[in-house]
């Protein structure tokens, strides 16, 4: 974080994002920069099929809007046409942006998705966020919020309060997800965000994806963005 702010920026691109997030324990995609099509294809093939492709860019924070989004591809040739595509419509969207490459990713399925958030009010410090997530944060705003940092118990508390939450415990046949860890990373989370004050501005983790029961979650998308 450091040595993004050295440079005078105040975002970090996806994979930044990550890579922050790894190193509070926080587990993400699997996923590879690529800076050509060809790259994008090896990196598909590596990861296995199907694979999701994005733009890696500091400056672009809202990818779909910008459609530099490209999910469930199933081939090389689909990868290179999202290569090209992402790219085009980047330069497009935002042609000052700086590009570090496409993100190659595996799609994760027979997850659910939630959000995990951070912010920061000026008379109560670190604040954490949970509530559903992917599209379904903005159509219902089912969330909630606490003080950092939390413990088990809060965490316990925060994701009972989400009525999407109930999709965490089986639902019309799936398997139950894995709570533990979904408790275990909002306390991680809040943590990072005491740690982080003072540097930090936003944290959002959407969607989180909970895997079933005893295989964790994944970050699928994360943006940071740092205090000017």
């Amino acid at each position: 974080i450091d040595q993004i702010q050295a440079l005078g920026r105040s975002t970090l691109s996806e994979s930044e994002s990550k890579k922050v997030l790894s190193a509070w324990g926080i587990a993400g995609t699997r996923e590879v920069v690529a800076q050509s099509a060809q790259k994008a294809v090896e990196a598909a093939q590596s990861l296995g099929y199907p694979v999701a492709l994005k733009i890696d860019s500091p400056d672009i924070l809202h990818k779909s809007e910008a459609g530099v989004v490209r999910l469930n591809l199933k081939n090389a040739e689909e990868v290179e046409r999202a290569y090209a595509e992402v790219m085009a419509n980047a330069k497009q969207y935002a042609p000052d942006a700086a590009i570090s490459g496409a993100l190659v990713q595996e799609m994760i399925s027979g997850g659910v998705e939630m959000i995990v958030g951070v912010s920061y009010d000026p008379q109560l410090g670190p604040m954490i966020l949970f509530g559903s997530g992917g599209v379904m944060v903005e159509v219902f705003n089912d969330v909630t919020h606490r003080h950092c940092p939390i413990n088990l118990h809060e965490a316990r508390e925060m994701i009972a309060e989400v009525k999407g939450s109930k999709l965490l415990g089986g639902f019309r046949g799936k398997p139950a997800a894995d709570v533990d860890a979904l408790a275990d990373t909002l306390v991680k989370v809040s943590y990072l965000a005491v740690h982080l004050e003072g540097k930090l501005a936003e944290l959002d983790i959407n969607p989180v994806m909970v895997l079933p029961a005893g295989q964790g979650i994944k970050a699928a998308d994360a943006l940071m963005v740092l205090q000017k």
